[in-house]
């Protein structure tokens, strides 16, 4: 009776070669950088993501993902072992990308009652890191509080997993985790050493070392300021709903299973 149940539910992911589907997720997000520690749990500096995308299966197996994804991280040095310099950054930040999805096993094994899928793709992201300076809101790149232009446009790797909870003919839900590698040590704005603020505006200067804030003595030009042999990148946890585009052909494909 529990192999049959097993059975009866494995239907429910097999999908026909050829079938679209659409998927809209939302959930925390956190960013991983030089404002930050990983391990710091106390203080996540937790966001929130938004995304959908859209599946065309090619396999049994293996499916082509298009994703869409809009995502708010913060970081600061505060409650960190370098607290004293007093840097902080947020961002709402657009990101896209065009990957594979793999299942992990294949529909017809009627060992599994879900079935597990892992995600990669590759895609780019715009970076639009900001702070807040006595109340008013400073867009960080255009001041360029390192003395760099860096590129805000830069190429993203994703990876993830995805675990399916339930699903109908029609309609899934399902739990992903991905992380996000940015190929750019300017996520959060910061990434080598002091510049020399005597050729700044009074804006980018005054943001390019925030230590006399919280009355620590001012950082001289070619300190450390952050980490650039460490690129930066985010993490998301998604609740997402599938809605699987079906055919007379699809339910077919499913009937000829489920005998």
């Amino acid at each position: 009776m529990v192999t049959f149940a097993t059975a009866q539910r494995s239907v429910i992911w097999q999908e026909k070669p050829g079938t679209w589907s659409i998927n809209a997720g939302v959930g925390p997000s956190r960013y991983l950088g030089d404002l930050t520690e990983g391990l710091n749990l106390a203080h996540l500096r937790a966001g929130v993501a938004v995304s959908v995308a859209a599946l065309y299966r090619l396999t049994d197996q293996l499916s082509l993902r298009g994703e869409m994804q809009l995502y708010y991280i913060r970081g600061t040095h505060r409650d960190t072992r370098i607290f004293y310099n007093n840097l902080s950054f947020r961002s709402l930040n657009p990101d896209a990308s065009i990957g594979v999805q793999y299942d992990i096993w294949p529909s017809t094994d009627r060992n599994h009652a879900i079935i597990p899928y892992a995600i990669a793709g590759v895609g780019l992201t715009y970076m639009t890191p900001k702070a807040i300076y006595k109340g008013n809101n400073y867009s960080l790149a255009p001041l360029r509080t390192e003395g760099v232009a860096y590129n805000r446009l830069p190429v993203i790797l994703r990876y993830g997993i995805g675990v399916p909870l339930f699903g109908t003919n029609r309609l899934k839900a399902s739990v992903e985790g991905i992380y996000t590698h940015v190929l750019s040590d300017y996520l959060d704005d910061v990434s080598g050493r002091y510049a020399e603020r005597g050729s700044m505006t009074p804006e980018a200067a005054l943001l390019s070392d925030r230590a006399s804030e919280i009355g620590m003595a001012p950082n001289p030009a070619g300190a450390k300021r952050g980490n650039p042999a460490r690129n930066d990148g985010y993490l998301t946890l998604s609740a997402r709903l599938v809605y699987i585009l079906i055919t007379p052909r699809q339910r077919n494909y499913r009937r000829q299973f489920s005998r």
